[in-house]
């Protein structure tokens, strides 16, 4: 098996991994690479992995628990890539509530698996609202992580800029800068597919990865995270002629809505609703560019049972809220926008993830 380059795409819950994840990867396959791409998540049903999946890029899945905590899935999950790619490069994206990543990945990457990997620089996704947030010390459950996830990164890309005007987006990198001046800072929009390619070009040149560790106070961390509950769901449901682009807006609408009223803090909500030729891809956070849907057309090689696959709802949700009453507010929701589906399948799992055991922890870098 040929050694593949792998790209460790990091960032707290909402600052845009998948979509990155998905425009780098057209941009390396359009140079003529091949890549590959491994997603992450505590429990199974992943929207990321479903969209993700239909577009001629072999895709991978590590679930039931975080890289770190399953090192040895995620070396399989690289191995079965890298086969189907012949090297090439892939690139994978943790749990984005997850940190102390160069100890407890990079590290053990380039010691124990030296044949099988070549690591880019562990770059970190800044949403500008969360790190400005964390620059002015505004403190809240997912600070602590996110600074952790910053402390150790050789790269820091703050995504996201078409939010803000040039001047702003300046000044928060050079703030950035002299908060960790370990670190590279750039700047890119994902969405407008700016700096990009820049941040590509820069993790794959030559030079050292996993550079940095953060001290991490495993206490807070687990609190953290138990601070979230998670829903994964899945329904598949009989065609109905609906408007399908109005059902998608509605039911982010009524969840957004039911969370409010919770006071629930929104880590991050995705939202897949696919039928025939059609499927509507929503995306909630909780921060500025809060609420987002796009319509797409099912790509052709969507799977080979067709019919299950161009039907199917479903929603992964993050929120600062308990996984029982995670669950009464989502499902409240789909109840009042999809009352006229007639449902044949369900998939539903909430949880709090557990402590974070890492399978190594390394006090150095390799």
């Amino acid at each position: 098996m040929k050694q593949t380059k792998l790209i460790l795409v990091g960032g707290f819950l909402g600052a845009g991994k998948t979509s990155m994840l998905y425009r780098a990867a057209e941009l390396l396959q359009k140079k003529g690479n091949q890549v590959g791409l491994i997603t992450n998540d505590q429990a199974t049903n992943l929207v990321d992995t479903t969209v993700l999946s239909g577009n001629e890029m072999p895709v991978s899945e590590v679930s039931g628990s975080c890289f770190c905590c399953n090192f040895p899935g995620l070396v399989q999950a690289i191995e079965s890539v890298a086969f189907a790619i012949d090297g090439g490069i892939t690139i994978a994206e943790p749990v984005g509530s997850c940190t102390d990543l160069s100890a407890t990945i990079m590290q053990p990457l380039k010691d124990k698996h030296k044949e099988l990997v070549d690591p880019a620089p562990m770059t970190v996704l800044a949403d500008p609202e969360r790190l400005r947030g964390i620059l002015d010390e505004k403190e809240n459950t997912a600070s602590y992580i996110a600074t952790k996830q910053f402390d150790e990164a050789d790269i820091i890309l703050i995504n996201k800029i078409d939010v803000l005007d040039a001047e702003d987006a300046e000044n928060l990198a050079e703030r950035a800068k002299k908060r960790w001046p370990k670190a590279k800072v750039m700047t890119a929009s994902v969405k407008e597919n700016v700096g990009v390619q820049e941040w590509l070009d820069e993790v794959l040149r030559p030079q050292d990865a996993g550079k940095n560790l953060a001290s991490v106070d495993y206490d807070l961390y687990a609190d953290g995270e138990a601070a979230y509950g998670w829903l994964n769901a899945t329904y598949t449901f009989d065609p109905v002629g609906q408007d399908f682009a109005a059902d998608a807006a509605a039911f982010l609408d009524a969840l957004e809505r039911n969370l409010n009223e919770k006071n629930a803090a929104v880590g991050h909500v995705k939202f897949l609703l696919r039928s025939g030729e059609k499927q509507y891809l929503g995306n909630l956070t909780g921060m500025a560019d809060h609420k987002t849907i796009r319509e797409e057309s099912v790509p052709a090689s969507s799977g080979e049972e067709e019919e299950t696959a161009a039907n199917t709802l479903v929603v992964n949700a993050r929120a600062e809220i308990g996984p029982k009453a995670l669950q009464d507010l989502t499902l409240a929701a789909i109840d009042k926008v999809f009352s006229s589906y007639t449902f044949t399948g369900t998939d539903i799992c909430t949880l709090i993830p557990g402590r974070p055991n890492p399978t190594y922890h390394y006090d150095h870098v390799v």
